[in-house]
């Protein structure tokens, strides 16, 4: 067969083929919004290229074939659409999750309290040093003192009880602080070096403790997504039994299209077909 004829062919069943737009086969089945009409109508005229038929009985059982492999390719976007959304809602689950426990629930959560101890360590790593006049912030000034209270066993008020530079009204800065810190081991006949060596080591505790609680969620968020590279179960069994069921249909439609073809060009036909679409209840 020379080119010009194949492609004459061609043209022909492509002819035919854009016939069944009308009547009972004029439905386009486009998502609005999802899928393009442009694409499903290349799609169909590959696939009537492709098994050129001839006649209205072949058109449609083309047509038809055009139409389920078409919603086939749906469910591989679905799938993955499905896996993009579960994956994308780790963080929100894990979030829900921790809701009703101390720990924080999401990832921001802990780098912003990481954030915050690492800030007021490096106050007091650098306090002694630092000019007197350098304001603080007051939740960053309170945190250090409450964290040295809670170093030693005590409660925030017990520590400052007595002690006026600690008193909440004024703006902190750093001389502030270390005349609290200054005021807080003469009262208690304490080594001021040593109480603030106390307060740093606190610190640094507090913030390697949120460095590795930053990590640990992080670790569990992989871990949950890992797991999400499947849809999940309801909708994975919905997938598989949609998919087989178009699966059964389309080849139905193409074993059907083949014997009529075979019928038309005087080809042997196979009188039974037999065709296996897993196992029995699956």
């Amino acid at each position: 067969m020379t080119s010009a004829k194949r492609t004459s062919d061609v043209g022909t069943a492509l002819a035919r083929f854009n016939a069944l737009r009308h009547g009972i086969t004029s439905s386009v089945p486009v998502i609005p919004g999802v899928e393009s009409a442009e694409d499903w109508q290349e799609h169909r005229e590959a696939v009537a290229a492709a098994l050129a038929p001839q006649g209205a009985i072949e058109s449609l059982l083309a047509e038809r074939i055009a139409g389920l492999s078409w919603r086939i390719q749906r469910v591989a976007r679905y799938e993955c659409s499905a896996i993009a959304a579960g994956r994308e809602r780790v963080e929100f689950d894990y979030a829900r999750s921790k809701a009703r426990t101390d720990d924080p629930p999401t990832v921001a959560e802990a780098e912003h309290r990481r954030e915050d101890a690492r800030r007021c360590l490096a106050v007091i790593e650098h306090l002694i040093e630092t000019p007197p006049d350098t304001p603080l912030a007051t939740i960053d000034a309170e945190k250090i003192l409450e964290d040295l209270a809670d170093s030693a066993d005590e409660e925030y008020d017990d520590l400052i009880d007595g002690v006026e530079e600690a008193e909440r009204d004024g703006p902190w800065t750093s001389g502030r602080l270390l005349a609290v810190f200054q005021a807080i081991a003469a009262r208690d006949g304490d080594d001021f070096t040593e109480l603030l060596a106390t307060s740093i080591a606190r610190g640094r505790t507090i913030a390697g403790g949120w460095q590795l609680e930053v990590a640990r969620i992080g670790e569990e968020i992989d871990r949950m997504r890992d797991e999400r590279l499947l849809p999940d179960a309801a909708t994975l069994d919905r997938l598989i039994r949609y998919e087989a069921s178009l699966n059964r249909m389309l080849y139905q439609a193409l074993n059907q299209l083949e014997a009529t073809q075979s019928r038309r060009t005087g080809a042997p036909t196979a009188l039974h077909r037999i065709q296996a679409f897993g196992l029995p209840g699956g």
